[in-house]
C-alpha cells in the first residue's frame, strides 16, 4: 500500500496529481483491500466481510465505478448501486466511496465524488443517496460539501458487531434533471 509522507513546508513543489479512471476487474485486489480497511475501522459500513468480485460486480452499476490512482497505485474507489429494483426508482442510486488511509486528506474523496455526480447526471440519475455513521465526520463533511443534504437520522437501524448503530441519511438531488 502506498505510504505518503507529509510534504515539507519549504518547497514549492506541487503534490502529485490523482488520476481517475473506470474501475476494472483487475483493480479488485486493491479495491478490496481499501474496502477491508474501511470495514476494520468500523466507521464506514455495516459490512464485515469483503464480497467476491462477482458479488460486488453484480450489485454495482457498470458505468459508475471509478478508481483513483496516485503515483500508479489505486488509492481510492467510488461506485453507485441501485437504491431499488423497482422501475420507478431507476434514477435513484446509493453511492459508496473509500480512500486508502495513507491517501486521506489529499482531495481524492472529493475528486471521486465529483466525478460520480457528473457521471450520474449524464446518465439521467436524479438522486444520489447515502447512509453514513454519525461518527464518520470526514465523510459527512465531504458529502455536504458536494451538495448532499441531511434528510434525517435513522436510529438503531442495524447492528454492527452486536451493537445497534445509527446512520445519517443524506441525498443529493440533481439540479439539471427535472
Amino acid at each position: 500500500m502506498l505510504e505518503l509522507r507529509a510534504r515539507p513546508t519549504d518547497t514549492l513543489a506541487e503534490p502529485p496529481s490523482v488520476e481517475l479512471r473506470p474501475l476494472q476487474p483487475d483493480d479488485w485486489e486493491a479495491v478490496a483491500e481499501i474496502y477491508w480497511d474501511g470495514m476494520r475501522d468500523g466507521l464506514a459500513t455495516f459490512q464485515t466481510e469483503v464480497p467476491s468480485w462477482a458479488e460486488w460486480d453484480a450489485t454495482h452499476l457498470a458505468g459508475h465505478r471509478l478508481v483513483a490512482e496516485l503515483l500508479g497505485e489505486v488509492v481510492g474507489w467510488a461506485a453507485l448501486s441501485p437504491a431499488s429494483t423497482r422501475r420507478c426508482y431507476a434514477g435513484v442510486v446509493e453511492n459508496s466511496i473509500y480512500v486508502a488511509k495513507g491517501a486521506r486528506g489529499l482531495g481524492i474523496g472529493r475528486a471521486l465524488l465529483d466525478a460520480l455526480i457528473a457521471g450520474a447526471e449524464r446518465a439521467g440519475i436524479w438522486t444520489i443517496q447515502t447512509s453514513i455513521f454519525p461518527e464518520n465526520r470526514a465523510s459527512l463533511a465531504l458529502h455536504e460539501h458536494c451538495g448532499f443534504r441531511v434528510v434525517g437520522t435513522r436510529e438503531r437501524v442495524a447492528k454492527r458487531d452486536g451493537i445497534w448503530r445509527d446512520t445519517v441519511f443524506l441525498e443529493r438531488r440533481s439540479e439539471v434533471i427535472s
